[in-house]
């Protein structure tokens, strides 16, 4: 019960609302309680005695009761939606910043399709749970317990015939209840990941036709779908069973209460109308046990759900801003890497012993093979991870003890594959100093030289550029993510592969938005081709993790070592295509 009390406490702001809503719960149920006891009255007084004046009464009493629990369960039933509704949007929003809190090692090992499941799917079983399952859960067990006490006014001695069968319902639900809840969990793990590899194909749909693998995803999916489908009629064969067993239950109980009611009728010792007026009641006290067990499948649903969506908000942050983290202000740009060594998994290091000290303004080219952690290293000056051993500083002082949003406030990036977002070009430009004046954006993109483009648009500045910039080509799409950085005026700036991407017409005009947006900037530059960095100040040459050179470009070339590798392995790719245009 943790988790559920857990749920429960978000109710807390508005128990005033759930005091009332339990209130109208207690006058359902209330209203419920006097029709057996007016069919008692009526074979047992009015039919016998003639009494039509009692016809009338019986009329109107019975017409007022079901308007009034008409209207109660009207008030209810806005007042529960109301409820679930607010909790649901508080859950939700609450799960959404804390996402965005999480470190980036929290996506890199979970697909986005599971996340989203949890922000949306979970929270909607949950919503389900409140509106619908919980009205009705509270409701049974106030009427249970108004009922079974009315029953004992009644009829002691066939109360204790009624309540006797309540241990055998508990036990049937206890068999069952194991089995159901990890089934449950199973269950909802299948529906994450067909979720998470729905979104990831249809991302990817590009390469699913360009490969013609349209069938092969299909069938993968349909095994995931046939996962699905078994687990789900599992769980409900289990919980027909578990219905089948309480409704056996349920009818040797009332069976019994008519014979032994019936019996003491028979000697005259109990009213006919007393007898129905009882039976009447029994439907009151095994229709709420029997929805009780019912409801099993649903709170094992959502019991998984709940621990999921809690799963997700217990998961601390491997990336926050120590007790005494300072705010940067004003920062001159030097970097510097002292005796670094990181790893995703800390006993496989990614980088080892990186020592490296950048001055301000000075342009820092990082080359090497594929995998040799050029990113990686990157990553670790705007603290995206923390290293596992040694320090990166900035201006002298420990990334880890700079507070995260002033750090990245200083820190620009244009990567290969800048994600813009659905909204106006304008907005994404903006996106990292949201209170920039419209001359400012405009600046921005003159230097990205995107201004004659935006202005050509039918609606400029205000144009929607579509999922992921999809109306732009590659370089537009470049040029944008240029002027977002140019606008926030970062003093580091990291160019990862930023061009490599692209034709050589469209990568002269992004490189030249780039060197305007270089100057007076300490610049770190991920680059495979070679010649877009050869005028670094310094080009530092990675490989497997390890820092193999450094120097100029006419520096390494002169000497044997990777660099001068990847320079005559480019430079024989470059002479063998010229020579075959020209052959």
């Amino acid at each position: 019960m943790g988790n559920f009390g857990r749920l429960l406490s978000y109710l807390k702001p508005y128990r005033m609302r759930v005091g009332v809503a339990v209130v109208l719960m207690l006058l359902i149920t209330i209203s419920m309680i006097p029709m057996p006891l007016i069919q008692r009255y009526m074979l047992d007084d009015v039919f016998i005695r003639h009494e039509w004046h009692a016809l009338n009464v019986i009329f109107w009493l019975v017409v007022g009761l079901y308007a009034i629990r008409g209207v109660v369960s009207y008030t209810l039933n806005f007042l529960i939606n109301w409820l679930g509704q607010r909790v649901v949007f508080d859950l939700r929003f609450q799960s959404y910043r804390h996402l965005n809190r999480l470190s980036l090692s929290y996506y890199d090992q979970r697909q986005t399709g599971k996340i989203m499941a949890r922000l949306t799917g979970d929270i909607d079983v949950i919503q389900y749970m409140i509106t619908g399952g919980f009205v009705t859960l509270i409701t049974d067990i106030v009427t249970l317990t108004v009922v079974l006490g009315v029953i004992f006014w009644q009829n002691w001695r066939l109360a204790l015939i009624a309540v006797a069968v309540v241990p055998f319902y508990v036990l049937n639900y206890k068999v069952f209840l194991k089995r159901i809840r990890s089934l449950s969990e199973e269950l909802r793990e299948k529906w994450d990941a067909m979720l998470g590899a729905l979104q990831e194909k249809i991302a990817g749909i590009t390469v699913v036709k360009a490969f013609a693998r349209e069938e092969f995803e299909t069938e993968n999916f349909m095994t995931t779908v046939q996962d699905n489908f078994r687990l789900g009629m599992t769980q409900t064969h289990l919980n027909r069973r578990l219905g089948l067993n309480a409704g056996i239950i349920r009818a040797l109980g009332t069976a019994t209460i008519f014979w032994v009611g019936g019996s003491l009728v028979l000697h005259r010792q109990m009213e006919v109308g007393e007898l129905t007026a009882f039976t009447g009641y029994m439907g009151y006290l095994y229709d709420p046990a029997v929805r009780l067990v019912d409801f099993n499948i649903t709170l094992q649903w959502v019991g998984a759900a709940i621990d999921r969506v809690f799963e997700t908000l217990d998961t601390r942050p491997e990336i926050t801003d120590a007790p005494n983290a300072v705010y940067l202000r004003d920062i001159q740009g030097a970097v510097e890497f002292q005796d670094v060594t990181f790893g995703y998994d800390p006993s496989n290091p990614v980088l080892k012993d990186i020592n490296l000290k950048v001055k301000p303004g000075e342009v820092i080219a990082v080359v090497g093979p594929s995998g040799a952690g050029k990113t990686t290293l990157v990553d670790l000056i705007a603290r995206f991870y923390d290293v596992t051993e040694g320090a990166v500083q900035i201006d002298g002082v420990d990334v880890r003890q700079i507070k995260l949003e002033s750090l990245r406030r200083q820190i620009g990036i244009v990567s290969q594959e800048s994600l813009l977002f659905s909204v106006t070009i304008k907005e994404n430009i903006m996106y990292g100093l949201h209170d920039a004046s419209d001359d400012a954006v405009i600046k921005a993109a003159k230097d990205a030289d995107l201004h004659d483009f935006i202005s050509e648009l039918p609606d400029g500045y205000d144009t929607k550029i579509g999922e992921d910039g999809i109306k732009l080509s590659v370089g537009q799409k470049q040029r944008v993510a240029i002027a977002r950085a140019t606008l926030t005026n970062p003093r580091i700036l990291i160019l990862d592969d930023a061009t490599s991407a692209l034709d050589s017409k469209t990568e002269a005009n992004v490189q030249s938005a780039l060197e305007k947006l270089m100057k007076g900037r300490t610049n770190f530059v991920i680059a495979h081709r070679l010649s877009t960095i050869m005028n670094a100040d310094r080009i530092v040459v990675l490989d497997h993790g390890v820092i193999m050179d450094i120097g100029t470009h006419d520096e390494l070339v002169a000497r044997p070592g990777v660099y001068q590798n990847l320079y005559n392995e480019q430079f024989r790719s470059a002479t063998e295509s010229l020579d075959s245009l020209l052959a």
